[in-house]
């Protein structure tokens, strides 16, 4: 996610309570337990509400993308289009074949593919209330600093006493933006397999120009393993470690789901942005959004231009490219979508009701709060416009990170930034080892001269003047490419994996002796870099403190509108809940809830991205169904809709029935409704692959037993 989007996700932690609405946390079900069973629910609400029971003790997070254990021997379902680059892209390159085109099916345990460096399953095992030990003695800071310090160092402190072994992560999480706190545990699988991919021809089926569409025919699922030592512990890649005992785990449902069923996904939604303040919304639907969309076709262009030449490179980048076109389609959606639904007219309304309410009933400290946070979020919102094309080197982030490395290890471990601390040493010696398969230098420079000469359009006053000054900014644009051609050209260490790694371990003084022109550029900018996070901190630290007060202020505004309020998604495991149901978002077109197989051959055109795989299509003419023709529709469903409220992050999320069943897995949204992720629209719709589909591909096109018959199918 750009920095534009990040800046604005402090103010966005509280959401509206309608009826279909709410990605909720396990423990709130039982509050809303009659709006659960007004969907159709009839199970026990407090079994389904306990991250120790099942199902919710089966789900897990891929850190990005959610998943879940479907056998007891550590089998675990997620969509596709999660595993593409640290697993199929991984292992395209290490064993020279194209898994995307030909798929992937271990036919043993010991086929099962090893994943790229720091591929990691996080499983959820607490989450404690620790909010006044978060903000213990911050009331009594002398500045903004101090007050951010004071917060970070309790938080540092939760976390290393949570951390009691290397195979639990620990983090502190904020909900309402702050005014609480959650210490969340979770158990690190460290050795993770690809089990199975399809063809890109299935999971795939429709690219990019089906993607955030329906009707859809994607088959966007995969497996994969958890595999940990004899002893049971959490261990990296070893050919002597052994299947993970998943005591909980889903029963796969054979019979599926119909439509007007209660179902509901259980998953990790990374952010909701539904309810900013007034000129926040307009700032970005009039500017952030269109600025946006021009910087991801920008990189998409020049990306594919840079590639198109080499294959090698073209699989590098495959990942980065296929990120920007989604994101892209998203962001146009959603300038249609705030049109569409009136967006900007509809928040405006709201925000003078409450502007209202505030003049009328508001005290003069809830006043200032507000006015201080719309003075912050104008300054976020220029400085995201001036630092879009900031950046762009992997190279120089590389160097950077390996810089403040050296910079926090003069420090006690305790005092050390977050991310470069003893428990963060792993996963930066990953990030060093996973440039192997996602790095080429060539088309590293093109990106960064391509972001340098947009940046120059920014004021000079507004950039950052050390970066400008080293890369000659201000002068003719041959000066800027001439010094970053110097930069590529010379052998760099950073190029090659055994010396980035080695660099993490060198100390300051010998950084500050180096003349690999990357170092030394990480030096020269480090002072100028290091100021602007004591600004930032500073500025974090009083939008927090101000934030609580508006919360407050919201709180009261809406009891007397007689709603809720909840907390918006944060990366935490959350559940939404709602029916499989069709929609009619167009005059005269209802988008019926289920696709089936024979949708497939009918897109066939014979070239990508709808090339059906000869013998699938074979299968689909002569109707070879197996056992999992649903009836109602007379094929195999392979996609539906529901009302469930998902965003970014719930790809993978497993979606169960009412007895907490797996009948598919959500992967993507409709893109007339994808402002939903600004204002829920009761005609959103999450758009499922059916289990159905999963197994019909598995036993019927790939002739699979083994994992068909490892997995507990019921009807």
């Amino acid at each position: 996610m750009s920095k534009f989007f990040l800046s604005i996700l402090l103010l966005t932690q509280i959401n509206f309570l309608f009826a279909d609405e709410g990605m909720w946390e396990p423990s709130q079900l039982p509050n809303i337990e009659k709006d659960i069973r007004a969907a159709g629910f009839k199970g026990n609400i407090r079994k389904f509400s306990d991250l120790f029971e099942h199902p919710l003790n089966a789900i897990v997070s891929l850190g990005g993308c959610s998943a879940a254990f479907i056998s007891d021997s550590g089998l675990i379902a997620t969509n596709y289009h999660c595993i593409e680059g640290s697993y199929l892209q991984f292992n395209t390159r290490r064993l020279e074949k194209d898994l995307f085109k030909t798929g992937f099916l271990a036919k043993s345990l010991d086929e099962e593919a090893q994943s790229a460096p720091g591929a990691r399953v996080y499983i959820t095992q607490e989450s404690t209330n620790v909010t006044k030990a978060v903000l213990e003695g911050a009331a009594k800071a002398q500045s903004e600093n101090e007050r951010y310090k004071i917060i970070q160092t309790n938080r540092k402190n939760l976390i290393k006493s949570c951390e009691t072994s290397e195979e639990f992560q620990c983090e502190v999480r904020s909900f309402y933006s702050g005014e609480t706190y959650q210490l969340i545990k979770k158990l690190i699988i460290k050795d993770v397999r690809l089990v199975y991919a399809p063809p890109q021809s299935i999971g795939e089926y429709g690219g990019e120009i089906d993607n955030w569409m329906y009707p859809r025919h994607t088959g966007d699922f995969a497996l994969l393993r958890a595999y940990v030592s004899p002893s049971n512990a959490s261990e990296e890649f070893s050919k002597e470690n052994v299947p993970y005992k998943s005591k909980n785990f889903l029963k796969v449902s054979k019979g599926g789901i119909k439509e007007s069923d209660f179902v509901m996904v259980a998953g990790y939604p990374g952010r909701t942005n539904r309810l900013l303040p007034y000129p926040k919304i307009e700032f970005d639907v009039q500017f952030g959004f269109e600025n946006y969309v021009e910087f991801l076709k920008s990189g998409i262009d020049l990306m594919r231009d840079l590639t198109k030449d080499d294959e090698s490179k073209a699989l590098k980048y495959r990942g980065s490219i296929s990120g920007y076109e989604n994101y892209y389609k998203k962001i146009s959606g959603q300038i249609e979508g705030a049109k569409n639904f009136n967006l900007l007219e509809q928040e405006e309304q709201n925000w003078n009701e409450f502007l209202d309410f505030l003049d009328s009933s508001g005290s003069v400290t809830e006043k200032n709060a507000l006015d201080a946070l719309l003075k912050i979020s104008n300054e976020q919102n220029i400085e995201s416009l001036n630092n879009m094309y900031y950046g762009g080197s992997s190279l120089i982030g590389t160097a950077s990170t390996i810089y403040r490395h050296a910079y926090e290890k003069t420090k006690p471990n305790e005092d050390r930034e977050p991310g470069y601390q003893e428990r963060d040493y792993e996963r930066l010696v990953n990030g060093m080892r996973g440039m192997e398969y996602r790095f080429d230098a060539e088309v590293d420079k093109g990106i960064f001269l391509f972001r340098l000469n947009k940046y120059r359009d920014v004021d000079g006053e507004d950039r950052r003047k050390m970066y400008s000054e080293l890369l000659k900014l201000d002068g003719p644009y041959k000066e800027t490419i001439s010094v970053v051609d110097e930069m590529y050209e010379y052998s760099s260490d950073l190029l090659d994996v055994s010396k980035r790694i080695e660099l993490l371990d060198a100390s300051i003084d010998e950084l500050n002796k180096s003349s690999d022109p990357f170092i030394m550029f990480a030096r020269g900018v480090f002072d100028e870099g290091m100021e602007r996070e004591k600004k930032n901190k500073a500025r974090s630290s009083l939008q927090q403190k101000n934030i609580s007060i508006f919360i407050k202020s919201l709180r009261r505004f809406y009891k007397s509108q007689g709603k809720d309020i909840y907390p918006d998604a944060n990366g935490t495991l959350r559940v939404t809940f709602g029916n499989v149901m069709g929609v009619q978002l167009k005059d005269g077109v209802y988008y019926r809830p289920f696709t089936t197989l024979e949708g497939i051959s009918q897109k066939n055109t014979g070239t990508s991205p709808f090339e059906v795989d000869a013998k699938q299509l074979k299968l689909i003419n002569d109707k070879e169904y197996g056992s999992y023709e649903f009836s109602k529709i007379g094929s195999v469903p392979v996609n539906y809709i529901s009302n469930l409220d998902i965003t970014n992050g719930n790809s993978g999320s497993s979606t169960l029935n009412a007895k907490g069943e797996f009948v598919g897995l959500a992967f993507d949204g409709m893109l007339e409704t994808i402002i939903s992720d600004y204002k829920f629209i009761p005609q959103t719709r999450t758009i499922h692959v059916d289990s159905r589909y999963l197994l019909w591909t598995l036993e019927v096109f790939e002739e699979d037993t083994r994992l068909i018959n490892e997995m507990k199918i019921v009807r």
